[in-house]
C-alpha cells in the first residue's frame, strides 16, 4: 500500500501546483480593487458576515447594494454605502464584479486539469494493483497461473462507482465549485470592511491551501478504495473466496475502525468499503490480504498443470514483480495491448470527446467502447480517422462545402432504378456493394439515401468541372451502415444552372 499511497502524493503535489498557480494570479487581479493601505468602513467583520448571510447570494454584490439601500444597518455603520456608491468607486466595483466572474471560469480550468491528473492516476493504480495482487497470489502459492487480464471496460467500472455517494468526479467539481463560492464570498466580505490588497492576497492564499488540501484528501482516499476493488477483482480471478484486514499499525492507526478489524478475515462477495474493507475513512491506509486454503491452492495447482505437457508453472519466492510481470503480461498480445489502453486512456479520453462532437451518432457510446474499438479491431478504427479527418478538413476549409447542400436532391429513382435494380448493369454492381458491406437493398434505400443527404452537409466537395449541364463535384464520405462495417463511398453530385445541386453517382471505392 505504501507505494501505491507515494503515487497518490505525488498527483496531489501536481493538484497543489496548480491551485498555488491559480492563488498567485488571482492575487494579482484582486490588486485592482482592493486598496492598498487599510481603508476601514465603520462596519466590523462580523457585522459584515451577519450582513452577508440575509442575502440569497452572499457573493453578489448588486444584491449587496440592494440591501444597503434598504437601510438594513443603523445609519452610523452606513458610510459603505456611501463609498460603494460614489462616482470613484464605479469602476472598481465593475473590476470586482468581472474579477467574480474570473474566479468562476479559472475554477472551472482547475476543475478540467484536476480531473485529468487524476483519472490518469487511477487508471495506472487500477492496472497497477490488480496485477501486483495477481503476483502475490501466485508467489504465495509458489505456482503460475492463467488469469484474465485487466481492460479498460473494468478499470471505468471501478473508478466510476459512486461508492460513497458520489464518484470521484462529482467530487472534484463540488470541491472546485464549493471553492469558487468561498472565495467571492470572501471577497465581497473584505470589500465590506475595507481590507487592503495584502490582507485579500493572505485570504486567497488560504483558501487555495485548503482547496488543495481537500484535493489531496481525495486522491488519497481514493487511491485506497481503487486498490482494494482491484485486488477484491484479483481474488475472484485466482479462485480465492475471502480476505484478511490488514491494519497499518502505528500511532496514526485509527483505534475506533481500523485496529478493531485488523486479522479478521471476510468473505470477498461480503466485501464493503466503509464496513469490513478499506477504506474505513478518509486518509485510510489498510489494506488486505487473500486467504489461501488448502481447498483454493489445490484449485490454482490444476489451472497451473499444462495440459499438454503436464508441467506445472512455478513462481519461486526469488521472482520479483518485474520478472513476472515480463513473464505472464509482456509478450502477451492481448494483455500489451489492455496496458498500452490504460496508459494512454488520458488523452484518448479526450480524444473521444472530440472524435464524438464531430462524428456524433456513429460514434461508439461509452468512452470504454470507444477505447476497445481504438485497441482492437483496427479495421474499423482506420475508418473512424479518416472520417474525423474528412470532417475537420470542412470546418477547417468551411469554403470546401458543397454549394446548396442543405436542399440537396437525390431523386428516388437513382436507388430504385438503378442502385438496387437488378435489370440495370451499370447500377446494381454499385448497389450489390452497398448491400454486402453496408446492409443497405431495395427494401430500405431511403436509408442509405438519408445518409448521403446528412453526408453533404458534413463532407468538403471539390470541384471536377464544368460538363455543359451544370458543375460537377465529389464527395468522399465515411459511410456506418447497417453491418458494423463501415465505408469508404465517392458520391457525385452535379449543380444545374439554376442553382439545384443533384445526386449523379455513389459508389463504394476501398482506401489503400
Amino acid at each position: 500500500m505504501f507505494e501505491y499511497m507515494q503515487s497518490a502524493e505525488e498527483t496531489g503535489q501536481l493538484i497543489a501546483e496548480i491551485y498555488y498557480r491559480v492563488s498567485q494570479y488571482l492575487s494579482g487581479e484582486a490588486q485592482e480593487v482592493f486598496e492598498k493601505y487599510m481603508s476601514r468602513h465603520n462596519l466590523t467583520e462580523e457585522e459584515a458576515r451577519q450582513l452577508l448571510n440575509t442575502l440569497q447570494d452572499p457573493a453578489s454584490i448588486q444584491e449587496l447594494l440592494e440591501k444597503l439601500q434598504g437601510g438594513v444597518i443603523p445609519a452610523e455603520k452606513a458610510d459603505i454605502l456611501r463609498v460603494l456608491e460614489s462616482q470613484a468607486y464605479r469602476a472598481r466595483i465593475e473590476r470586482f464584479e468581472q474579477l467574480q466572474s474570473q474566479i468562476d471560469l479559472v475554477m472551472q480550468q482547475v476543475y478540467r486539469q484536476e480531473k485529468q491528473l487524476q483519472e490518469q492516476h487511477y487508471i495506472d493504480l487500477a492496472r497497477e494493483a490488480y496485477y501486483k495482487s495477481v503476483f502475490d497470489i501466485q508467489q504465495r502459492a509458489g505456482i503460475g497461473f492463467s488469469f484474465s487480464h485487466i481492460d479498460q471496460k473494468q478499470i471505468d467500472r471501478v473508478i466510476n462507482t459512486k461508492w460513497s455517494g458520489k464518484n470521484y468526479s462529482a467530487r472534484i467539481w463540488k470541491n472546485t465549485q464549493g471553492l469558487a463560492q468561498d472565495l467571492k464570498e470572501e471577497m465581497l466580505l473584505g470589500l465590506l470592511t475595507g481590507k487592503t490588497e495584502r490582507e485579500m492576497s493572505l485570504e486567497i492564499s488560504k483558501k487555495y491551501a485548503q482547496g488543495a488540501f481537500r484535493s489531496r484528501r481525495l486522491v488519497r482516499t481514493e487511491s485506497s478504495y481503487l486498490t482494494n476493488q482491484m485486488e477484491m477483482q484479483s481474488y475472484q480471478e485466482c479462485g480465492v473466496d475471502r480476505y484478511i484486514y490488514l491494519a497499518t499499525l502505528d500511532l496514526r492507526t485509527c483505534d475506533k475502525c481500523c485496529i478493531p478489524l485488523d486479522g479478521k478475515t471476510f468473505a470477498v462477495a461480503d466485501q464493503e468499503p466503509g464496513k469490513n474493507c478499506p477504506p474505513m475513512h478518509p486518509w485510510c491506509r489498510c489494506t488486505t490480504i487473500a486467504y489461501i486454503s488448502a481447498e483454493v491452492l489445490a484449485g490454482m495447482k490444476r489451472r497451473a498443470r499444462d495440459p499438454v505437457t503436464g508441467h506445472t508453472y512455478l513462481v519461486p519466492g526469488s521472482m520479483t514483480y518485474g520478472e513476472w510481470y515480463g513473464k505472464y503480461v509482456e509478450g502477451n498480445p492481448e494483455a500489451e495491448a489492455k496496458v498500452k489502453a490504460s496508459r494512454n486512456a488520458s488523452e484518448d479520453r479526450k480524444q473521444f470527446e472530440e472524435y464524438k462532437k464531430l462524428i456524433g451518432k456513429d460514434m461508439p457510446k461509452s468512452f470504454a467502447d470507444f477505447h476497445n474499438l481504438k485497441y482492437n479491431e483496427p479495421e474499423k478504427w482506420k475508418f473512424v480517422k479518416l472520417d474525423y479527418q474528412r470532417r475537420n478538413d470542412l470546418l477547417q476549409h468551411p469554403e470546401l462545402k458543397l454549394p446548396n447542400a442543405e436542399n440537396a436532391i437525390l431523386p428516388e429513382p437513382k436507388f430504385t432504378k438503378y442502385l438496387f435494380d437488378e435489370n440495370s448493369v451499370k447500377g446494381y454492381p454499385k448497389g450489390k456493394a452497398f448491400a454486402d458491406r453496408l446492409g443497405y437493398s431495395i427494401d430500405n434505400w431511403q436509408k442509405l439515401r438519408d445518409e448521403l443527404k446528412q453526408g453533404a452537409k458534413k463532407y468538403s466537395a471539390q470541384y471536377v468541372d464544368n460538363n455543359g449541364y451544370g458543375d460537377r463535384y465529389v464527395q468522399k464520405m465515411i459511410i456506418y451502415g447497417e453491418k458494423g462495417t463501415p465505408a469508404n463511398v465517392i458520391v457525385a453530385w452535379l449543380r444545374k444552372t439554376d442553382g439545384t445541386i443533384n445526386l449523379t453517382s455513389a459508389y463504394i471505392k476501398e482506401t489503400k
